[in-house]
């Protein structure tokens, strides 16, 4: 009769990796930078979203190309903030814009990291100029901390595909933390202590066949 086969060390830890989500960046963060963007954390800061409210946590990602840069920021202020709070922010941001030909479109309801969060397009634009630079911002309450995120580009491609795209990268932000599957963790390591206890017993009977010298 054939034995049935024995899981393998190797099977066994790639069980083991599959029981594990890794984000791909720990804590606050965009997940999905696009192709080029690059980590900046000291970065110089733009006015923020919310100018008057303490900074907990500052991160930021840069890419400069040969026809503009672009950055995206992520603030993180105490407390959880309302809708209200994101539509004063707005309106703060229409009343202190330094360019002229800058523009607002309206606050929209978005979903980023399973939670209610808002945000809106901006940009800077006119017929003598066209389009001269994009940006989108979003605001994410959590428990404790609401996170404002902000896209900002002057590139080409990317202001052509705004505001879209820009609002997909920051969609893309989340809280990443490792999660472990724990039953399939103990299926796992009950399978690692099978094998080892059966290859102990397979090396005790070889060791009793060996006839003595």
């Amino acid at each position: 009769m054939r034995r049935p086969r024995r899981p393998t060390p190797l099977l066994v830890a790639l069980t083991l990796a599959s029981a594990c989500d890794v984000p791909r960046f720990e804590g606050p963060q965009i997940q999905d930078p696009p192709t080029g963007f690059t980590l900046q954390p000291e970065r110089a800061l733009p006015p923020r979203t919310f100018p008057e409210r303490d900074v907990l946590f500052h991160t930021a990602w840069g890419h400069t190309g040969l026809s503009g840069s672009s950055v995206i920021h992520v603030d993180g202020h105490p407390g959880a903030m309302s809708r209200g709070e994101v539509m004063e922010a707005r309106e703060d941001a229409i009343a202190t814009a330094e360019d002229p030909d800058a523009v607002f479109d309206p606050v929209e309801a978005l979903r980023i990291d399973g939670r209610e969060a808002w945000g809106w397009y901006e940009r800077v634009e006119s017929p003598r100029r066209g389009l001269v630079e994009v940006a989108y911002r979003a605001v994410v309450p959590y428990d404790t901390l609401t996170y404002a995120i902000e896209v900002r580009s002057g590139e080409p491609t990317l202001k052509g595909a705004a505001p879209d795209t820009l609002r997909s990268v920051v969609s893309t932000f989340g809280v990443g933390r490792t999660t472990y599957n724990v039953p399939v963790i103990l299926v796992a390591l009950g399978a690692v202590l099978f094998v080892v206890g059966a290859l102990r017993t397979r090396a005790r009977a070889a060791r009793s066949d060996t006839p003595l010298g």
